[in-house]
């Protein structure tokens, strides 16, 4: 990745102050429940698509789906990450969820999820694509890590966490 696509992927300075590029503070939620996994799914395409990176928000959501239905994105451990590559994605980004009333995902362990990290990646960043996964995946499989983010008490706190998931992941973009 050249420093250029990495500055892209990183920030972007507003009024003097750095804003993040991969996670904006937009595309993190508390809720309190979903009524189905599809519901879920269509509340985080719609995060990503107010941000500007999906030119047809239908046709990723179907990517989406189309994914989960090859196998559940719900890795275990109460977290899930519905992921997908699609040529109307025209920036990285991803959208985080807590969902305070556990949601049945199909996740490998059985178990409901309470965290959903959604990637949208554009076609031609399939690189980037694995290593922001194997970074979250990392990242998640720690009890601490996952029980930070599930009690933070606002999409405030929980975005400032969030902040260290992605640098960590901007880290891995920049080797």
């Amino acid at each position: 990745m050249t420093e250029y696509e990495f500055e892209k992927i990183r920030d972007k300075s507003v009024n003097g102050e750095t804003m993040n590029r991969l996670i904006e503070p937009e595309l993190v939620k508390i809720v309190n429940s979903f009524d189905s996994k599809n519901d879920c799914l269509a509340y985080m395409v719609g995060l990503l698509a107010e941000s500007g990176c999906l030119n047809k928000p239908d046709r990723f959501l179907a990517a989406v789906k189309g994914r989960e239905e090859i196998m559940s994105t719900g890795i275990g451990r109460g977290v899930a990450i519905p992921h997908a590559r699609d040529l109307t994605v025209t920036a990285l980004k991803m959208a985080v969820c807590v969902i305070h009333e556990p949601l049945d995902f199909m996740s490998v362990d059985n178990l409901p999820v309470q965290l959903v990290f959604m990637i949208a990646v554009p076609q031609d960043l399939n690189k980037e694509y694995m290593k922001i996964l194997r970074v979250l995946a990392e990242y998640l499989r720690d009890d601490n890590n996952r029980t930070t983010l599930i009690n933070a008490r606002d999409e405030k706190e929980l975005y400032n966490e969030v902040q260290h998931i992605e640098e960590t992941m901007v880290n891995a973009l920049t080797i």
